[in-house]
């Protein structure tokens, strides 16, 4: 047996050393994404956007709605005993979380007489769950038509879902958001604040195209992007011109006459106090 070289002891200790480099990079690499996971996990979910706890409690407490948790987030009905037929699926913008949308559903149900479910979203971004809507339109069995909707980033995906599924969707809502992909001719209404700087208007105008033809536009005066729900502002936004309390009855307004509109769904119509401010006019400013 013959004794190693000084060229084999010298291979040797390279081809360790090529190993440990390797090892050290990976667990470098390794520790880099589970730290970017973390730091992702934390902006997106830990501190998300949610409703003040005063705002949820007072919908909780409404005795004209009644809330339940499901779905990972909410379903808020009008508190009648009669069984609604129609609902809305609502999928919330990105880095937002369900309940910031539990004062606008609960205007929406009480006003339309309709279900609202605002599901939870993995991350709190639709773009992860954009077929989230299958599980509530399976669930939810006294509900025969639906119309699927979201703010902002939640519209984008809602948009999808609905030209994925036109056999399961009869209409489709947008607040501050917009269609990236044509949507078959179905009842569809998209809802603009005029002080929304957050929405791309230039993108809204360029994709006009893929809502279908007799699409509404409804602009309400004053109201920004993050009045679709009820969260503390948003980034690049422009401050508001009315409360948000006006804008959620404002906007419950608009949505109540286009589904008494669309779907002979009418319950009671809106006030003409609640009805000011909005207007269906294209382009949008």
């Amino acid at each position: 047996m013959s004794l190693p070289t000084v060229d084999d002891a010298r291979a040797w200790i390279d081809a360790r050393s090529a190993r440990g480099i390797a090892v050290r990079i990976a667990a470098a690499v390794a520790v880099l994404a589970l730290a970017g996971g973390l730091v992702f996990y934390a902006y997106f979910g830990v501190f998300a956007h949610h409703a003040p706890a005063e705002v949820r409690e007072s919908v909780l407490a409404d005795g004209n709605v009644t809330v339940t948790e499901a779905y990972g987030g909410f379903v808020v009905s009008d508190a009648d005993p009669g069984v609604e037929r129609l609902g809305v699926v609502f999928y919330p913008g990105g880095r937002v979380a369900p309940d910031a949308y539990l004062p606008t559903a609960a205007r929406l149900a009480e006003r339309a007489n309709v279900t609202v479910v605002v599901p939870k979203m993995r991350a709190n971004l639709a773009v992860f769950s954009a077929g989230r809507a299958d599980a509530v339109i399976a669930g939810e069995r006294n509900v025969s038509r639906w119309v699927v909707g979201g703010h902002s980033l939640g519209g984008a995906m809602a948009c999808r879902y609905a030209g994925d599924h036109p056999d399961a969707v009869d209409g489709l809502l947008l607040v501050g958001a917009y269609c990236d992909r044509p949507i078959r001719e179905m009842p569809a209404l998209a809802v603009l604040g005029t002080r929304d700087s957050v929405l791309d208007r230039e993108q809204f105008a360029d994709s006009r195209a893929n809502l279908p033809a007799a699409a509404t536009v409804e602009r309400i005066e004053g109201m920004n992007h993050s009045q679709a729900g009820s969260y503390g502002g948003q980034r690049g936004d422009s401050p508001a011109r009315i409360g948000t309390e006006a804008a959620h009855r404002r906007l419950a307004a608009v949505v109540a006459d286009w589904l008494c509109g669309e779907f002979d769904h009418c319950a009671g119509g809106a006030s003409s106090r609640d009805r000011a401010g909005a207007s269906a006019r294209w382009p949008p400013q």
